[in-house]
């Protein structure tokens, strides 16, 4: 039976993708000019429904991309965490705000949803959907007036 080799980090994978491209890049230019052709050429095979040879492809693109990170001088594990938090900042944060009486999920501060809480298992059921949905939770002490009742208290007093 082959024995698999040890995983290696991006960094690594980079040093030697490097070392194997012949030829090495003499500019950055180039290095993005051959990513783009490589890319070119799985969208090709994709597009002809040659699933393979697009997977095959787009192994080559990882690898023209991590030559093309050396060429600038980028390290891709510190550009893998980066992009990793610019997607969270992307998809914005979501929170559930927990009251004493009602949950409010809010998007970037926006309220988006609200239901009451009647009982105990409620609000476990809350936390449960929260984990699920990989949003934080906020419990708040005060019992303040949800979306709903708000607008109904500003139409009373314009009356």
């Amino acid at each position: 039976m082959p024995i698999s080799p040890a995983p290696v980090t991006l960094t690594q994978a980079q040093h030697l993708a490097w070392l194997k491209q012949n030829p090495t890049p003499a500019t950055s230019r180039e290095a993005l000019g051959r990513l783009l052709e490589t890319t070119r050429l799985c969208l090709e095979a994709f597009d002809e429904d040659r699933l393979l040879s697009a997977q095959t492809g787009l192994e080559d693109v990882l690898i023209q991309t991590l030559i093309a990170m050396k060429s600038l001088n980028i390290q891709p594990d510190h550009a893998l965490q980066r992009a990793l938090g610019r997607l969270d900042e992307q998809t914005g944060k979501r929170a559930f705000y927990i009251f004493e009486d009602r949950v409010e999920l809010r998007v970037q501060g926006e309220i988006r949803g609200e239901w009451p809480l009647y009982s105990q298992q409620d609000y476990q059921m809350a936390l449960n959907l929260a984990r699920e949905l990989n949003c934080d939770v906020v419990h708040e002490e005060a019992c303040q007036l949800g979306l709903f009742q708000h607008a109904r208290l500003h139409q009373a007093r314009a009356i």
